[in-house]
């Protein structure tokens, strides 16, 4: 008798170039990276390039829209996952998500938008109707945490959400966290929105009050964007130089290397949704100063493993730092971030989530095919 054949669950995930910078295509790389068993097949197909004119990454876009369209059609996918923002990344999903429901599959989007819900308020009525239409018409709706499973839910009441934060590999060593000869990570897209030239502004007074109690600190500011330039020349003009090193962008390797040697760990965003970034240094026990936007309040815990403040607040930037790097908990703090990493961001139990749900919506989708639902 022959063994029955195991069922195939083939999942086409759209997204971005995995060129382009940023905490999504960390999330994709990590996808593609893992092993789902012999019964999960992911074919990834990116529709956005950076780096090129308007017109070619329209092209790009039809050309990938081509390809998709194949996979739908002939290629046996059963779920279409989708990684979106906003602006021209929801454009795009919406294509997509149309294409996908044509023909019938079962479709996941996976929020990663900081500006989401300002995208939304300052769209137009028409763009407004799209919005609604793919948060209501998809089957599932990822969202990074309870704030903005909230935002969502609140554009679209009738969305199908379901709280997935983003995790990281836990590294097997934690830190060893140095209070005397301090190390400062700044590691993200360097533009207004990440709080890089409140960190310089702020940094002045920290080094002056960290020398004065006899600790040497160094800002490492790993990333480019359109204010590396702008970033660089203010250093300049506050005559920092000698406390600051821009590594510019890093690849997966350099950037675990820099959290290795990092003791504490800065980003001042004015929108967020879950930045990998700050997981991947509390996965090494580092702890955190940020703002209190998105669902960072879930990775980083007020006076456990860090502290948040309102964004744009640079007094307040000053003050957390030096009350976390003069203070008698900064060792605490750092085996707390180790601790809530291990805890509620690891990536096994992040994977397993993942897979229970893809195998759920196609036995759903199997189910509606044999009850003539489809």
């Amino acid at each position: 008798m022959k063994a029955e054949k195991q069922s195939i669950t083939k999942i086409l995930m759209v997204g971005s170039s995995l060129n382009v910078k940023g905490g999504m295509t960390t999330v994709v790389e990590s996808f593609l990276r893992h092993n789902f068993g012999d019964d999960i097949v992911l074919k990834y197909i990116p529709t956005h390039i950076e780096g090129v004119g308007k017109i070619q990454k329209t092209l790009y876009f039809l050309m990938r829209l081509i390809e998709i369209c194949g996979q739908l059609v002939f290629g046996k996918v059963k779920i279409v996952h989708m990684h979106m923002s906003e602006r021209g990344s929801f454009s795009r999903k919406y294509i997509v998500f149309r294409l996908a429901k044509f023909f019938n599959k079962q479709v996941i989007t996976h929020t990663h938008g900081a500006e989401f819900k300002d995208f939304y308020e300052k769209s137009s009525s028409n763009l407004k109707v799209k919005i609604h239409k793919l948060l209501k018409g998809s089957n599932v709706v990822i969202t990074l945490g309870e704030s903005w499973n909230k935002i969502i839910k609140q554009i679209e009441p009738e969305s199908n959400t379901f709280i997935l934060r983003n995790s990281v590999q836990i590294p097997v060593n934690k830190n060893a966290i140095n209070n005397e000869r301090i190390k400062i990570l700044f590691l993200a897209v360097l533009i207004k929105r990440k709080g890089i030239l409140d960190l310089i502004e702020a940094s002045k007074e920290i080094i002056k009050e960290l020398e004065k109690n006899n600790k040497q600190v160094e800002f490492v500011i790993a990333g480019d964007g359109e204010l590396a330039e702008s970033a660089k020349a203010l250093v300049v003009k506050l005559g920092l130089n000698s406390y600051f090193k821009f590594v510019g962008w890093v690849n997966n390797e350099q950037k675990h290397n820099l959290l290795r040697e990092t003791d504490l760990f800065i980003l001042p965003s004015y929108n967020e949704g879950l930045p990998m970034s700050i997981l991947e240094a509390i996965s090494y026990g580092i702890p955190v100063i940020s703002t209190n936007v998105g669902s960072i309040n879930e990775a980083v815990r007020n006076g456990e493993n860090g502290f948040l403040l309102n964004a744009g607040d640079k007094d307040q930037l000053t003050e957390y730092t030096l009350k976390l790097l003069m203070g008698s908990d900064f060792y605490k703090m750092g085996a707390r971030a180790r601790e809530i990493a291990e805890n509620f961001f690891n990536i096994d139990s992040y994977f397993e989530t993942i897979k229970n749900l893809y195998l759920a919506l196609n036995k759903s989708m199997i189910s509606g095919e044999k009850n003539g639902t489809k």
